[in-house]
Formats: C-alpha cells, sequence, structure tokens
C-alpha cells in the first residue's frame, strides 16, 4: 500500500530541520587608537598645575571654599579672582520695616495679655487689645517684645541670641541709648506703664489698715510742713448790726510732717532674657508694689507705736486697769473719755470717736460689740437687760503690727477708740504731690549687667497729730 509510506516520508521531512544555504557575516574589529604621547602628557600636566597655583594664589587663605570649587569645576584663574572679589563685598544688612499697625499702645496690650492681667478692658484702649491678640494671638514673649522694640528703632540683628547687646540698646534708644533720634518705639515707657499696672496688685496686697485711720494730704517738696491744731477758736461770734466779723484762730500748737523717699531696684537679668520669660515683666513690678507697702508699713506702725508723750493721763486719753480690756464695759469707758476731751477753751470738742483699732488678738471680741445685737453673760451674776449698747456704733480695724514683737510698744491687749481722721487725725500721711503709689522706671541694665533694671520709690512722711483725736486703753494693770 502506497498511503504509509507516504505519510512516513511526510513526518521524516518535518522532523529535519532546514539548513540555511547562505554562511554567516564575521565583522573585522576596529583597529585600536593610539593614546597621547608622553610629550603630551608632560604637557597638559604643567598646565593644571599652574591653574592650580593661580587659583590658590588668587583665593589665598581666606577663600577655601572656592578654592576648592575652582579647581574641581576647571575654572580659570580669571573666574575664580572674580569670585573672590564678589565674595569680599559688604553685605547689605537685613532691614526689617515696622509695621504701621504695630504702636506702643499694641506692644503694651500684648504684654498686658501675657500677663493675664484680670481686667485688661479697665487698663488697655479696646482697639489695642484686639490688634494686639490679633498679632500676638494673645499674648508676647519677652525676645520677641523686645526685638520689635528694636527693629523699630534700626536694629539690623535678627534674632535676639544673635546680638543681645545691640537689640537691649537699640529697644531702649528712646530712652537716650545709641539710636536716640531714630527712635520710633520707647520700650523704658511700654514696660513702665505696663509695669505700674501690675504694681498696685502687689502694692495693694499688703495690710492697708493704716490708709482708714489716717489722714492723707499732699506736699509739694521734700521740706518740713507744718500743721496747725484744727480746734482752735473757731466758733462763730455774734456780729453786731453794721459790725465786723471778727478772726478766728487756728490755734497757736502745731505739728510737724515732712516726706522722705524711700525706694528699691530690682533686674530682670541676662537668664530671664534668654529664657525669654516675660513673666518677669509682672513678677518685678509686683514685688516692687509690695515691699513698697510694706515699707509704709513699717514707718506707719513704728511712728504709731511710738506713743510715750502722745497717750498720756496728762493728755486724758491714756486708761489703764483690768477694767480697760475691750468689752462692752471698758467700750463704755473709752467713748466717755473720748467723749469729755474739750478745746483749749475747756468745751467740748465737738468730735465723735467712730473706729476701734485692735490687735488681732482681740478680732473677735471687737466683731462681736460691732455686730452683735446682745451679749449674754452665763455666769451667775449675769446682768440684765442683755442689749449691746454699742452695737453698729464704732468701725473696727484689726492690724497685726499692734502686737508684733518688732516693733517697740506693742501689745496684745491694748486697743483704741479714734476719731474720724476727716474730722480730726490722730496720725497723718503725706505723699510727694499726691502721689499716694509707689513709681516705677525702667532702663537698660548698666554696663556690667546684661539684663533690665527696674526701680520703685514712694515719696512719703508719717507724723502724729491731735491727741484729742483718740484714746488709748491698756487692756491690763
Amino acid at each position: 500500500m502506497t498511503t504509509p509510506a507516504a505519510d512516513t516520508t511526510t513526518a521524516a521531512a518535518t522532523a529535519t530541520p532546514e539548513k540555511s544555504a547562505t554562511p554567516p557575516v564575521i565583522q573585522a574589529a576596529a583597529p585600536e587608537s593610539a593614546g597621547p604621547t608622553v610629550a603630551e602628557l608632560r604637557a597638559a600636566a604643567a598646565v593644571e598645575t599652574q591653574r592650580i597655583a593661580a587659583i590658590r594664589q588668587v583665593c589665598g587663605k581666606d577663600h577655601p571654599i572656592i578654592e576648592a570649587k575652582a579647581i574641581s569645576d576647571g575654572w580659570d584663574a580669571t573666574r575664580a579672582e572674580l569670585e573672590v572679589l564678589r565674595a569680599a563685598r559688604p553685605t547689605a544688612p537685613a532691614v526689617h520695616v515696622r509695621d504701621s499697625g504695630l504702636t506702643p499702645a499694641t506692644l503694651e496690650a500684648a504684654c498686658i495679655l501675657a500677663g493675664k492681667h484680670s481686667e485688661p478692658t479697665k487698663v488697655c484702649d479696646e482697639q489695642a487689645l484686639t490688634a494686639a491678640d490679633k498679632r500676638f494671638r494673645g499674648g508676647i514673649s519677652l525676645q520677641e517684645l523686645l526685638l520689635e522694640a528694636a527693629w523699630a528703632n534700626g536694629a539690623t540683628a535678627r534674632t535676639f541670641k544673635s546680638d543681645p547687646r545691640q537689640i537691649l540698646r537699640a529697644a531702649f534708644s528712646g530712652m537716650g541709648g545709641v539710636q536716640a533720634g531714630l527712635s520710633t518705639i520707647d520700650l523704658g515707657g511700654i514696660l513702665s506703664n505696663v509695669a505700674n499696672k501690675f504694681l498696685l496688685d502687689g502694692f495693694n496686697a499688703v495690710e492697708r489698715v493704716w490708709r482708714n485711720i489716717a489722714a492723707v494730704g499732699p506736699v509739694s517738696d521734700f521740706k518740713a510742713i507744718t500743721r496747725y491744731r484744727l480746734i482752735g477758736k473757731d466758733q462763730y461770734e455774734k456780729v453786731a448790726p453794721g459790725g465786723e466779723i471778727k478772726h478766728g484762730t487756728l490755734g497757736e500748737i502745731s505739728y510737724k510732717n515732712q516726706a522722705d523717699t524711700y525706694g528699691l531696684m530690682l533686674s530682670i537679668d541676662r537668664r530671664d532674657l534668654i529664657n525669654d520669660d516675660l513673666g518677669a515683666i509682672t513678677l518685678v513690678p509686683r514685688k516692687l508694689g509690695r515691699g513698697a507697702g510694706l515699707k509704709i508699713n513699717d514707718v506707719f506702725w513704728t511712728v504709731f507705736l511710738n506713743h510715750a508723750t502722745f497717750f498720756t493721763a496728762a493728755n486724758k486719753n491714756l486708761l489703764t486697769g483690768a477694767d480697760t480690756a475691750l468689752s462692752i464695759d471698758g467700750l463704755t469707758k473709752a467713748e466717755q473719755a473720748f467723749l469729755e476731751q474739750v478745746d483749749p477753751e475747756g468745751k467740748p470738742l465737738g468730735v465723735m470717736p467712730a473706729i476701734v483699732l485692735a490687735p488681732p488678738s482681740l478680732s473677735a471680741i471687737g466683731t462681736q460689740l460691732f455686730k452683735s445685737l446682745e451679749l449674754r453673760e452665763t455666769t451667775a451674776n449675769a446682768k440684765y437687760p442683755v442689749a449691746n449698747p454699742h452695737q453698729g456704733k464704732f468701725r473696727v480695724e484689726i492690724s497685726r503690727y499692734l502686737s508684733n514683737p518688732q516693733y517697740p510698744g506693742n501689745s496684745s491687749k491694748a486697743w483704741y477708740l479714734l476719731a474720724d481722721p476727716n474730722d480730726l487725725p490722730a496720725i497723718e500721711v503725706v505723699f510727694l504731690n499726691g502721689q499716694e503709689a509707689p513709681v516705677i522706671e525702667t532702663a537698660e541694665a548698666d554696663f556690667a549687667t546684661l539684663g533690665v533694671q527696674m526701680r520703685g520709690y514712694h515719696d512719703f512722711g508719717v507724723a502724729l497729730q491731735e491727741p484729742r483725736s483718740a484714746v488709748k486703753l491698756k487692756g491690763e494693770a
């Protein structure tokens, strides 16, 4: 049969690969190029050495970065010299242009907000508070405050740490610094305003009983002044028809007083500035205010308790004995002694007692005598009626200085009945130009100290006045 043979032939033909009749083409290798000659290499090395030497001569020791870049990038000496000249040109200082919206009032308001003042709207303008809150987001750091003022006054330093001395001098240039002629913001004035707003917090934080029992008056200088007795011949005289009104007198006895200066200086030092502690701006004036309050108390109570010649039996204003303890009976005796005081003509003073002054040990009984409608005695010899005859009659003032052992004349049992100081004062406090609060001033620290200095001072004087305006009860025999 022919069919299988044909299939076998076809399969064999399929299994055998077909061979190409054209032989492969073989590429011939390119001939190798000839390298530089020794003479050429030596010439190139000499040129490179001369270029590097010229660059190093141009750059010297002051421009190593330019030298390295010139050598690596293949610069010639001319280009290297050009770059050196450019680098040697002075750099224009950074110019800080003051924002027209930044005013001393805005900086002051920012400090008030940062210091957490309890009533900022009462001490700052609402517009300034709004601007400060918008610009400084409710507060300002100490370094930021110094920088803002310094830039406004022409400083070029970009940060406080880069040149703190320049920043301080420029910030305070409004107070006579190196650029006083260009000053637009007086940081000293801003800090003084801020400090004075916190000063009263410290001043009023200490005891102020003295203010409630003393007359207060102004003086214009530090000279001794004379206060004449206000209980002289001041009673009206009958005027006859067509007659002349007679002259009265202020009395022959006078009392002296004189203002003195008391002060203290504190510093915000370099550590506070570097630590960026704006709290120091509020802490220092509070301490100065407290110091002023303590000093006026110290002077006042020293004068008040030095009263050996003021409260005497001859003046009829000193009562002693066990029955002079603060009680209904003791207060009755004090009131009687006060009301029996007479003027130089032997007539009643016409002044009423108004204040009970006592140490802390008598505070409870003093409050009872002032407020209680009745006081009951529980012992067998109780007296009736029990109504308190002195209820609401005399204002009670308690001072811890009266019994403090550091003050001569102190006592935990003695107490006093005083007239209203506006009617007839037992003691007077005078202030220079009527300035009752202490004054605080701010300035850049001196050369020996890097920081900001604050000084507070207070001009006042204290003196006893009219013995008839007070009665002392010893409270014991």
